[in-house]
């Protein structure tokens, strides 16, 4: 269902997208670049990894390899300007999944997942059972002016 809205909502937004299999789950990527003068004149190449999990319960540790992994993938599929002060990467790393722990909820609200040279892994996790979806509560002082466009894009995937 998710990944299915997901596809639909790159689609129609014109955001590139593929369907895969990443780290052995059904997964829908995609890659949207943006430049704005009100990011400081930067561009921000987002990088959004939507996995469907099923019933596997997914904890922090699972959160972590999936971000880890996510961030890898976009080292090897980013082809635009080096990363640093007029460019940078932000990648929103969604698992939906009927089976999520308090913890990884947590952690996802908390944004544990530090950021990178030059970008920004963001942890999502969808619960399948209940439609909620947990992610960062407020912005963080580091990148804080991409944020609400993070938000923005949660919301119109899987919100």
């Amino acid at each position: 269902m998710y990944l299915e809205k997901a596809k639909q909502y790159f689609q129609s937004a014109g955001i590139l997208h593929s369907e895969e299999q990443f780290i052995d789950y059904p997964a829908v990527i995609a890659y949207e670049k943006e430049f704005r003068w009100s990011w400081m004149a930067t561009q921000l190449n987002t990088f959004i990894v939507v996995s469907d999990f099923g019933d596997k319960e997914v904890g922090v540790q699972e959160i972590e390899y999936h971000l880890k992994n996510a961030f890898e993938y976009t080292k090897t599929h980013y082809k635009g300007w080096p990363r640093g002060l007029q460019s940078g990467i932000g990648v929103i790393s969604i698992i939906t999944s009927s089976n999520i722990t308090p913890e990884a909820k947590a952690y996802c609200h908390g944004l544990k997942s530090g950021k990178k040279w030059a970008g920004f892994t963001v942890p999502v996790v969808v619960d399948t059972t209940t439609n909620e979806v947990f992610k960062f509560k407020s912005n963080p002082m580091w990148g804080r002016i991409y944020y609400p466009h993070f938000t923005k894009l949660i919301q119109n995937t899987v919100g």
